[in-house]
């Protein structure tokens, strides 16, 4: 299942994430995930009810009880030695199985929807394993279509990239297709081959990801990666991938606030990444903040307090919104900054993650659009 992924690539990528502001900290200033991303690469609702539904673990616990009609402390059975429950998580293909022996259409219907939710946004690190709160949201099938699944996915990438963060955390989880489709769309460098696709579909469906050796290998193109982001320019980055309208179709993209999916909550502020909306890069101001935080980085806990209040700032939409002719003005070139950011920067992050050596730099690899399309189909590349 993530044989598509480059982790090499992503790893580099979760080196430069910083969990305060939730944006890439790169040698040009910040760059982030933000709504209309998801729109266009995943093609799921950003707009809608904020997943903000929360339950004790006890509470959860029980729900996948009654879920599988089974004592959840209970072995799966068949080839699986493990329990229906263990460690906070379900089952996933002993779900998926029982979904079909229980012989109820709806409960069927929501077997699958818990197992492939948990399979792709909402993926846990044991990979085999699913977050209960997601059937928070499938209880009611008339309700499905109603939240803002994609925002709920994002602000869960938010949070697995900022415990990837820490030292003592181990692995990386959540919708790493987004991650990773993300990364293609911004960055021409690190693209693979793209098949053409209609303009409706998921972008992320378009991109020829090749099967890359881990191991030694992996550990080497880690190095290249940081190599590689370390010499970025702003100039080196495909800014509104989507073309410079590729936003306002999804107005909740300009949203402030935090985005939720569960017990998790986190700070999402587009006035720091303005040139992925075709505007220039002003000094952002400062954004909506958690109550309180315990994230050494040295560890691998992380745990974030918000005031309940700010729930209400979703359904706030006209107060919430960034409104981009009074923040800035369109870029005259992609890359556009006012000239006091750099310094602004600068203070606050450090543009190079390698030490400097005296080696000569490897030479850039040629960017996709430099090599045809058909030597690339050709050599897998």
């Amino acid at each position: 299942m993530m044989q598509h992924l480059d982790m090499a690539l992503l790893s580099a990528f979760v080196e430069r994430w910083q969990p305060d502001t939730n944006t890439f900290h790169m040698p040009f200033g910040e760059i982030s995930i933000l709504l209309h991303d998801v729109h266009h690469i995943l093609r799921i609702p950003v707009d809608g009810e904020l997943m903000g539904d929360e339950a004790s673990q006890d509470t959860l616990k029980s729900d996948m009880g009654g879920l599988v009609r089974l004592s959840v402390d209970a072995q799966v059975g068949g080839k699986w030695k493990s329990k229906w429950y263990d460690n906070g998580a379900m089952h996933a293909e002993g779900l998926l199985v029982r979904g079909g022996e229980l012989k109820i259409k709806e409960m069927e219907v929501q077997c699958f929807l818990f197992v492939l939710l948990g399979s792709t946004l909402f993926v846990d690190k044991s990979r085999d394993r699913l977050r209960p709160a997601i059937n928070l949201f499938l209880k009611d099938h008339r309700r499905l279509a109603d939240y803002a699944w994609g925002a709920g996915a994002l602000a869960y990438l938010y949070r697995q990239l900022g415990v990837a963060t820490r030292a003592g955390s181990k692995g990386l989880c959540g919708c790493l297709t987004l991650l990773q489709a993300w990364i293609y769309e911004y960055f021409p460098l690190f693209r693979p081959s793209q098949l053409p696709q209609s303009p409706d579909a998921p972008r992320a469906s378009s991109w020829i990801s090749p099967r890359l050796p881990g191991g030694d290998e992996a550990r080497q193109r880690l190095v290249r990666y940081r190599q590689l982001l370390d010499e970025l320019s702003a100039d080196d980055v495909t800014w509104t991938p989507y073309g410079r309208d590729g936003h306002t179709d999804i107005p909740r993209s300009l949203y402030t606030g935090p985005i939720r999916f569960s017990d998790i909550a986190e700070g999402y502020d587009p006035s720091r990444c303005l040139r992925q909306f075709g505007y220039r890069q002003i000094i952002p101001a400062a954004m909506t903040v958690p109550h309180d935080h315990y994230r050494p980085a040295s560890g691998s806990s992380y745990i974030v307090f918000w005031d309940p209040w700010v729930n209400q700032l979703w359904n706030n939409v006209a107060a919430r919104r960034l409104e981009l002719d009074f923040a800035s003005r369109p870029c005259e070139q992609p890359s556009e900054i006012v000239e006091e950011y750099v310094d602004w920067f600068l203070t606050r992050s450090h543009p190079r993650i390698t030490h400097p050596t005296d080696e000569e730099p490897q030479p850039r690899p040629l960017l996709v659009h430099q090599v045809s399309y058909d030597f690339l189909l050709l050599f897998q590349i």
